[in-house]
C-alpha cells in the first residue's frame, strides 16, 4: 500500500476525503499507531487504529452512504486544520451526547465542520478532533418527520 501524502501535501485533503468516505483501513494509514479521533460535539474519543476503526464502522451504519470532503487546509509546525462538510442519509439509529436516541428516518443530511490535527515529523496524524454543530444535525434528521418528538427516546 502506498503510504498517504504528508498533510503539507496538495493532494492529502483529497486522499484524506477519499479514506474517510470509504477506506477504512486506508483511514488507519494516516494515523499514528495510537493516534486519536475525537469528537467533540458528541464527546467521545477514540484511541488507536482499533477504536478509530470501530468510529468508522458505525459512522458507516448511521450512514452508509457518507462522504466526507475535507478543504482549506492550514498546515504549520506539526498542526492541520481543515474544514469538512459531512452529507449522507440517514439509515441508522444516532445515540447523542445526553443519552437521546434518535432513530432513523431516511432524512438527508449535510453538516459542516473543523478539523483541528496534529501530527509528527513522519506526516501521521496523532490526533484530529472535530468540531461541528449536533443541533443542527438532529433539525436535519427530524424536520421531515410528521412527528419529530417521538423520534427521539431515552
Amino acid at each position: 500500500m502506498t503510504p498517504p501524502p504528508h498533510p503539507a501535501d496538495a493532494a492529502y485533503t483529497a486522499a484524506y476525503s477519499e479514506a474517510w468516505t470509504s477506506d477504512p483501513h486506508g483511514l488507519l494509514e494516516f494515523f499514528a499507531g495510537d493516534g486519536t479521533y475525537t469528537d467533540v460535539a458528541m464527546g467521545a474519543s477514540y484511541h488507536g487504529h482499533d477504536e478509530i476503526l470501530r468510529f468508522h464502522r458505525w459512522m458507516l451504519k448511521f450512514a452508509p452512504d457518507s462522504i466526507i470532503e475535507f478543504t482549506a487546509p492550514a498546515v504549520q509546525q506539526g498542526r492541520l486544520y481543515l474544514e469538512w462538510t459531512w452529507s449522507g442519509s440517514f439509515a441508522g439509529p444516532l445515540r447523542l451526547r445526553d443519552g437521546r436516541r434518535i432513530e432513523a428516518t431516511g432524512e438527508r443530511f449535510s453538516i459542516v465542520g473543523i478539523g483541528a490535527c496534529q501530527f509528527g515529523d513522519d506526516g501521521k496524524l496523532t490526533s484530529h478532533r472535530d468540531f461541528w454543530d449536533a443541533a443542527e444535525l438532529v433539525e436535519q434528521l427530524t424536520s421531515g418527520a410528521t412527528n419529530s418528538a417521538g423520534l427521539l427516546s431515552r
